[in-house]
């Protein structure tokens, strides 16, 4: 369909065929095995671990003008063998502190469709971090870098394309980061019949192209070694405090997202480029009305606040309005 803004309405130009944006059929058959351990040599824990996967992909394409789909106009196979290992390290180092690491690889298939130059995403990961605990006080650090081979883009209607679901290769990408936690139970010695936890994280992510390279992906474009990955925030920090009993449950969180980049680049975010820094607020409540179900209430963005989210597709993209749920969960 066709839209246009007349006097700050919406309103439609034009009525489009039903079903007629894309018209194709993928099919994907997997083969999939894994082998893992967990070794436990005194205060170390070794969870070596393999996995392999071989996959076929198919994708059938029609002509939008038939529904039908009587006759196709196109059939692309590719294929897919990979071996995935991974290592996970963990050592106590007390009875409160534990340091933990681990090497593990990553990967994403190329999917149906794919033409033959398009390389499945491929990286290697790496993290390092320690875990303290001592009565209700709990501390996380962990330092993070994921070396990506190649990154793979899609092309669909969200970002901008024109819905065929195009991959295109992105090339080296480094993404590299710290993640830093804080738990803490601020009734628990207090004897109190019920729980205060307060919680506190913050993340610092830095994503940078390591090619030059020209693509047609919209996101993309003309790309140089050390422009930042779109839509991927510098910092994040999300909080909250909860308070749990036997029947009742309340939590207020609130999540801060930076300023971010919607098209590749580096140096000053150019205003047309860039979403909106956010700080948006949560509150949702519990209460067990038997011991088969509770009600459950929830409120997002409980300011209401407007921002920028996406400039993808077409222009600029709100984030979620003041929104209100209300359910019944059961249990058994």
């Amino acid at each position: 369909d066709g839209y246009r803004m007349v006097e700050g309405r919406m309103e439609r130009t034009s009525a489009g065929a039903p079903g007629s944006q894309s018209n194709r059929v993928g099919r994907a058959a997997a083969w999939s095995v894994f082998l893992q351990d967990r070794l436990v040599l005194g205060r170390w824990t070794l969870v070596p671990g393999v996995r392999y996967e071989s996959i076929g992909f198919t994708q059938t394409d029609y002509a939008r003008t038939d529904p039908g789909r009587s006759a196709p106009t196109r059939v692309v196979e590719n294929g897919v063998d990979v071996l995935i290992p991974g290592m996970g390290v963990n050592v106590d180092v007390s009875a409160m502190l534990s340091l933990f690491g681990g090497v593990h690889k990553g990967f994403g298939p190329p999917g149906p469709g794919a033409d033959r130059e398009t390389r499945a995403e491929g990286s290697v990961n790496y993290e390092l971090g320690a875990r303290y605990r001592r009565g209700a006080l709990g501390l996380q650090a962990v330092g993070f870098f994921n070396d990506y081979d190649n990154v793979l883009g899609k092309a669909t209607l969200a970002t901008g394309g024109s819905g065929a679901g195009e991959l295109f290769n992105g090339g080296r990408v480094d993404v590299a980061g710290v993640e830093l936690v804080v738990d803490y139970d601020a009734a628990a010695r207090a004897g109190r019949p019920f729980r205060l936890p307060l919680r506190l994280a913050y993340t610092l992510t830095r994503a940078e192209f390591r090619t030059d390279f020209e693509s047609e992906y919209e996101l993309w474009g003309s790309v140089q070694a050390g422009d930042e990955l779109p839509y991927m925030p510098r910092h994040q920090l999300f909080g909250s405090a909860s308070l749990e009993s036997a029947a009742v449950a309340l939590r207020l969180s609130g999540h801060y997202s930076s300023e971010m980049r919607t098209v590749a680049g580096q140096g000053r975010i150019p205003p047309v480029e860039s979403a909106d820094a956010q700080l948006i607020f949560d509150l949702s409540g519990e209460y067990r009305v038997a011991p088969w179900g509770s009600v459950i209430a929830a409120i997002q963005n409980l300011s209401d606040r407007s921002y920028v989210v996406a400039r993808h597709p077409a222009g600029v993209r709100p984030g979620l309005p003041r929104t209100f749920s209300l359910g019944l969960r059961l249990a058994r």
